[in-house]
C-alpha cells in the first residue's frame, strides 16, 4: 500500500510540472548552427528558433506570488542580426517592492572547425538602468556572437504584483519557428484573455491541472512559423498590432466573496479622484494659491488667465520626456524645475483649481503606448493625463510639455482616439482631437540666372505641428546648425536667411532664403528641363506594399500648399508645362490640385496637398496608394524651355 501511495505521489509531481520548455538549453540541433538562411524568410537578419514562456502562481504564506519562466533561443543571419545579443527584461516595481529576476543564465553557441563552442554570459555584463516612475530594466549582453551564431537565454521573474499578468507576444520584428505560451490560472483568480494582431495561433488548449500542488486552469498556446512583423508608413505603436495575447485580473474569487478588481471605469475614475498622487493632490496644493494669484494679475478674462497659468508652468519646469499620469512632490518639483508629463500636467490643473476653474483631468494613452480598449477597465491602458477647461461652452485641453506649442493645441502624441473624463462633477469619454493641422505654405520666386542655376527667394511660413517642430529644432540647435541641416545635400547656395515670429507662438513661424540653386535645372542643347518643386516634393510614394494590414494613421491632417513662380528670358520659349490635374479620395479623405498657367514670359503654378482625414482603414488602402502614385508622377513632371 505504502509503495502505491509513493507511486501516485509521484505521478502527481510529474503531472504537476510537466510543461518544460521543448528544447534543452545548450543542446543545439547541428543544423541550426549550419543554417544561413532562414528557408520561409531569405531576408530575415535573425529568427526566433524557440521563445517558450510559461506563467503560474504559488502561495508562500497568505501571499501569492506571480512567477514567470522563459527560455528564448535566436540565429543570427546577418550583421543587422547582431544586435539580437543585447537583450534586456523590464522589471516593475511599486514603493519599495520589485519584482526579482532569478536564474538568469545565457551562451552563444559558435561551430569552429566543426567543433560547438560555448561562450556564457557573465555577471559583468549584466546591469540595471531606470526606465520610468514604475519601470526599471536589466540588460545583458551575451557574448561572443556573430554571424552565424545562435543564441539562447532563460530566466524565470518572481513577483507580488498578482494583477500584472504577463502578456505573450508570439509575433517580432524577425521571424519565429515556434512561440509556446503556457498560463497556469488557479481558481482564485479570473483574468480577461484578449488576443490582438492579424496573424492566428496555430493552436489552443485548455487543460485543468495540478501545478505546484494548486489546481489551474492551464491555458496552452502554440504559434509555428509566425512571419516577421513589418512596420508599415503612417501607423501608431508597433506594440498594437502584432500578434499577442493580454491579460487583465478581473476579480478574486475568495471562498466567502468575490471581490471585483476590474468593476467599471465610474469605480476606477473615483479611485484616481481618492489617489494621492492625482486628485487629492489637486485637493491638496492650496500652498499655489498664492502663486496663482500673482501669476494672474494681471489677466482680464479667464481666458488670460488660463493662458498665463499654462505658460508659467512651461516656463518654469523642464519635461524629463517620461509620459506618466500620476503627481510627485510639487513642492520639490517646482524647485528643482524638472517633471514628467504627468508631474506638470497635474500641477498645470490644480493651479487651474486655485484659480477658481473647474477642472477636469483626461486620461489618455498616447501614440506610441496604444488604442484604449473600453471593454477592459484598467488604469495600465493609461500612460498620460492631459488638463481640460470649459470656457464659453467650449472644451479646452491643456498640456504643459511642450514649450513650443500654443496653449491649446496638443502635442501629436496624445491623438490616439478617445480620453478618459476623471473630474468630481463628470465622467465619460472625449475625443482627443486638435483644431491644428501639419500645415506649411512656401513661395518661391525664381529666374534664370546662369547655366543651369535658378535664383530668387523661398519663402516657407509653417503653422500648427510644423511650427512646432521648426521652432524645436531652431531654439535648441539655432540658426546655424538649422540652415545646415536644411541644406542637407542641396546643391544651394544662401545668400541670405531670415526668420521671424519664432518666439511668438500666436503666429505661424516664417522663413526665408535667398538662394542659388544649381540641381534643378539641366539642359540637353537648346533645350532647358526645370522642375519646379524645388522644395516640398513628395518624391517616391510611402505606401510600396501590395497590401495594407493596419490603418493609415497620419496623426494629424495635413496641408502643404507649394506656390511656384518663373520669370523665363526673353531668349527662351515655354515649350512644355507639367498638366492640370484634381486628384481625390473617395470622401474627401486626401486632395490634390495642381494648377499651372503662364502669362508672357512668366509661369505660375500652385499646388495642393491636403489630407482631410487622420485615420483612413486598411480596406481603403488601395485608393491612398494609387493616390500618392499620382502626386508622385504629377510632381516630377518638369517646365520645358527652347531657345527661340
Amino acid at each position: 500500500m505504502r509503495l502505491y501511495l509513493t507511486f501516485i505521489l509521484l505521478l502527481l509531481s510529474i503531472i504537476s510540472y510537466s510543461q518544460k520548455s521543448p528544447i534543452k538549453f545548450g543542446d543545439i540541433p547541428m543544423e541550426d548552427l549550419k543554417m544561413t538562411v532562414y528557408s520561409k524568410d531569405s531576408s530575415a537578419s535573425a529568427v526566433v528558433l524557440e521563445d517558450y514562456g510559461i506563467a503560474y502562481i504559488t502561495v508562500i504564506g497568505d501571499a501569492p506570488v506571480l512567477n514567470f519562466e522563459r527560455h528564448t533561443r535566436i540565429k543570427i543571419l546577418t550583421k543587422e542580426g547582431l544586435d539580437y545579443a543585447n537583450t534586456s527584461i523590464l522589471i516593475y516595481h511599486a514603493g519599495t517592492t520589485e519584482e526579482k529576476v532569478q536564474a538568469l543564465k545565457a551562451a552563444s553557441y559558435n561551430l569552429e572547425n566543426g567543433k560547438v563552442v560555448e561562450s556564457k554570459l557573465s555577471k559583468d555584463n549584466i546591469f540595471k538602468e531606470k526606465v520610468n516612475r514604475n519601470y526599471n530594466r536589466q540588460k545583458f549582453a551575451i557574448p561572443n556572437v556573430k554571424v552565424g551564431s545562435v543564441i539562447e537565454y532563460s530566466y524565470r521573474i518572481s513577483s507580488e504584483f498578482f494583477t500584472n499578468f504577463p502578456n505573450w507576444s508570439f509575433q517580432r520584428s524577425i521571424p519565429t519557428r515556434l512561440s509556446e505560451y503556457w498560463a497556469m490560472i488557479p481558481d482564485l483568480f479570473t483574468y480577461e484573455k484578449y488576443m490582438q494582431g492579424y496573424v492566428p495561433v496555430s493552436s489552443y488548449e485548455t487543460k485543468r491541472q495540478l501545478y505546484y500542488e494548486t489546481d489551474v486552469i492551464g491555458h496552452h498556446w502554440i504559434s509555428r512559423n509566425v512571419p516577421a512583423f513589418k512596420e508599415e508608413s503612417y501607423m501608431t505603436s508597433t506594440d498594437e498590432y502584432i500578434s499577442k495575447m493580454n491579460f487583465a485580473l478581473s476579480r478574486i474569487n475568495y471562498r466567502t466573496h468575490i471581490q471585483e478588481v476590474m468593476a467599471s471605469w465610474e469605480k476606477l475614475t473615483k479611485d484616481l479622484l481618492e489617489d494621492e498622487e492625482f486628485g487629492k493632490a489637486i485637493d491638496k496644493s492650496g500652498f499655489l494659491k498664492d502663486k496663482v494669484n500673482q501669476i494672474t494679475s494681471g489677466a482680464t478674462d479667464s481666458l488670460q488667465k488660463v493662458i498665463a497659468i499654462s505658460n508659467y508652468v512651461k516656463n518654469n519646469i523642464e519635461w524629463d520626456g517620461e509620459e506618466d499620469y500620476y503627481v510627485g512632490n510639487i513642492k520639490k518639483i517646482l524647485e528643482t524645475k524638472s517633471g514628467t508629463s504627468g508631474d506638470m500636467n497635474i500641477i498645470l490643473a490644480s493651479m487651474l483649481d486655485k484659480a477658481g476653474f473647474d477642472v477636469e483631468m483626461i486620461l489618455l494613452s498616447t501614440r506610441g503606448h496604444g488604442i484604449i480598449r473600453q471593454s477592459y477597465p484598467m488604469r495600465k491602458q493609461f500612460n498620460y493625463v492631459i488638463a481640460s477647461v470649459k470656457l464659453g461652452g467650449k472644451r479646452l485641453l491643456l498640456d504643459a510639455t511642450e514649450k513650443n506649442l500654443p496653449y491649446d493645441i496638443l502635442p501629436s502624441r496624445c491623438l490616439n482616439g478617445q480620453g478618459l473624463i476623471v473630474s468630481k462633477k463628470n465622467f465619460g469619454w472625449i475625443e482627443v482631437t486638435s483644431k491644428a493641422k501639419a500645415k506649411t505654405v512656401v513661395n518661391v520666386d525664381m529666374t534664370i540666372s546662369g547655366e543651369n542655376e535658378l535664383s530668387g527667394k523661398i519663402l516657407y511660413t509653417m503653422d500648427g505641428y510644423d511650427a512646432h517642430s521648426t521652432r524645436d529644432e531652431l531654439l535648441k540647435n539655432g540658426e546655424e546648425k538649422y540652415l545646415k541641416d536644411f541644406k542637407g545635400t542641396k546643391q544651394w547656395q544662401f545668400e541670405k536667411s531670415e526668420f521671424q515670429d519664432v518666439k511668438d507662438l500666436s503666429k505661424p513661424i516664417k522663413e526665408s532664403h535667398q538662394v542659388i540653386i544649381s540641381d534643378h535645372m539641366t539642359s540637353a542643347g537648346d533645350i532647358l528641363y526645370i522642375n519646379p518643386f524645388v522644395s516640398s516634393r513628395t518624391e517616391e510614394n510611402p505606401f510600396k506594399s501590395d497590401q495594407r494590414t493596419y490603418p493609415i494613421d497620419f496623426g494629424t491632417l495635413i496641408d502643404k500648399t507649394y506656390i511656384f513662380k518663373l520669370v523665363v528670358p526673353n531668349n527662351f520659349t515655354i515649350d512644355d508645362l507639367p498638366k492640370n490635374k484634381v486628384i481625390a479620395l473617395p470622401g474627401n479623405a486626401g486632395k490634390y490640385i495642381l494648377n499651372v498657367t503662364a502669362v508672357g514670359n512668366t509661369i505660375n503654378m500652385t499646388s495642393i496637398f491636403q489630407i482631410n482625414r487622420s485615420m483612413i482603414s486598411q480596406t481603403e488602402y488601395a485608393n491612398v496608394k494609387e493616390f500618392f502614385n499620382q502626386v508622385v508622377a504629377k510632381q516630377a513632371e518638369q517646365i520645358v524651355l527652347k531657345k527661340k
